[in-house]
């Protein structure tokens, strides 16, 4: 069922890519892109088609990535720092590398030290979401609708739980929060790459994980065959002194991951747009971007694994969606991760390019997968609808609030009928090899 799917999407894939720009192309035209997962959420342009004739939304099932944060990591950070630092100290820095490393410092006050933390943009990012959904469906928020509400045990993810479920009370005072929760026994479906020690991926896990997998030293070799961090050093530092830079293309990636995240924190306004160059940007990007779909598309490394990792996150949402539309209460389901879970989501489901398996590196930004369609905060969303006489049920789903088109037939598309979408569903989770389903209790 899988391959067929994919055979349908790959064809309609490969039509738009030949008429749309190369992403190369994209990200030139807007420097955002590059980013990538660090990119801040951006707000929704793209007008949303009116449900048809006589239907009326009753259910939303969501999950949604936590906004944006200060940085990733500590460590990365903290090398980067420790460079420029000594470097400082023996006078090793140009001109253009001490102002640079004045900004970084002035950023370090804001943002050293807080790796994961939810940045007060991230929080912002979710009440506009949660507006926009009120906004976006008042009949089903005027019905006073249940409301329940989890989140991985990651602090930052619970803060844009708080964050989004806050903004509905606000906005609709009378929906019932049922539950907000968060907790082991909602980890497994909401971040199955957390613990993997004790799920059936641990062993396939060790063939993806970045840094220690073997598929590493090959993308290393890659990287550099179109990476020349020449320039860049040769900007900062004084000639002397970029041989003692133990491990230059990392420093050099720790500097472009970095910046990257600037944009999501408060020090989005220090302007650090000239250290690369806009191809540099675009190339780290690249080699970016690749490292994302090794890990969380399907790439096809660890035997081709990973579009079965949302598998418990697929049944989720499958399971809940049965029971609310046997149940005549309006209701929202929130669910609150990260982004590696919506891509592995999407790649499951076969409903983006996050889903095909290409040959070769050099194919996977215009033709596979751009991980800058995760952003901060971006979120995958089920809007079910029923109509007032009939009591057929369609189902609309979106990434980032944008409309998706399945692969599915439909007179309404972007609305499909929800018996079409759970076989779809129920067929893709029959292919799983990691997981055993009560698929019946959905039928």
């Amino acid at each position: 069922m899988k391959k067929t799917l994919l055979v349908i999407l790959l064809a309609i894939v490969s039509v738009a890519t030949l008429s749309a720009q190369t992403t190369r192309e994209r990200i030139m035209a807007d420097p955002s892109l590059a980013a990538g997962v660090y990119r801040p959420y951006p707000t929704p342009t793209v007008a949303q088609t009116p449900a048809p004739k006589g239907y009326e939304p009753f259910y939303i099932s969501h999950y949604g990535r936590h906004g944006s944060r200060f940085i990733e990591f500590n460590s990365e950070f903290d090398m980067v720092m420790e460079i420029f630092a000594r470097a400082k100290e023996q006078g090793k820095l140009t001109p253009f590398g001490e102002e640079t490393y004045a900004k970084l410092l002035d950023v370090s006050k804001i943002c050293q030290g807080r790796a994961g933390d939810l940045a007060p943009l991230g929080v912002r990012q979710n009440e506009q979401i949660a507006e926009r959904m009120v906004a976006n469906h008042p009949e089903l928020f005027r019905a006073r609708p249940e409301v329940r509400a989890v989140s991985t045990t990651v602090p930052r993810c619970l803060l844009s739980m708080n964050a989004f479920t806050n903004a509905l009370i606000r906005l609709a005072p009378d929906v019932e929060i049922a539950l907000l929760d968060t907790g082991g026994p909602y980890m497994p479906y909401l971040n199955p790459l957390s613990g993997v020690r004790t799920t059936p991926l641990a062993k396939r896990v060790d063939l993806c994980r970045w840094p220690d997998a073997e598929w590493v030293k090959e993308w290393d070799v890659w990287r550099d065959s179109f990476i020349d961090n020449s320039r860049l050093l040769g900007a900062l530092f004084a000639e002397e002194f970029v041989p003692t830079i133990e491990d230059a293309p990392l420093f050099a990636m720790h500097l472009f991951r970095n910046i990257a995240s600037f944009g999501g924190t408060p020090a989005a306004d220090v302007d650090f747009s000239k250290v690369f160059t806009p191809e540099e940007r675009y190339r780290w990007w690249r080699a970016i971007n690749v490292r994302y779909y090794i890990e969380r598309g399907n790439s096809g490394i660890g035997g081709g694994f990973l579009s079965e990792i949302a598998d418990p996150l697929l049944y989720n949402f499958l399971q809940e969606a049965v029971e609310r539309v046997a149940n005549p209460r309006p209701a929202v389901s929130l669910r609150f991760g990260h982004d590696g879970c919506i891509m592995c989501m999407l790649c499951a489901m076969g409903i983006t390019g996050w889903s095909k398996r290409v040959d070769s590196w050099e194919r996977v930004e215009d033709e596979a997968s751009c991980d800058f369609t995760i952003p901060m905060s971006s979120n995958f969303q089920w809007i079910f609808y029923r109509h007032r006489k009939s009591g057929d049920v369609l189902v609309k789903m979106m990434l980032n609030e944008e409309e998706l088109e399945l692969p599915l037939p439909s007179d309404h598309a972007p609305y499909y009928r929800w018996a079409d979408v759970k076989q779809w569903c129920i067929a893709s989770l029959a292919d799983t090899t990691l997981y055993k389903f009560d698929l019946e209790r959905l039928k």
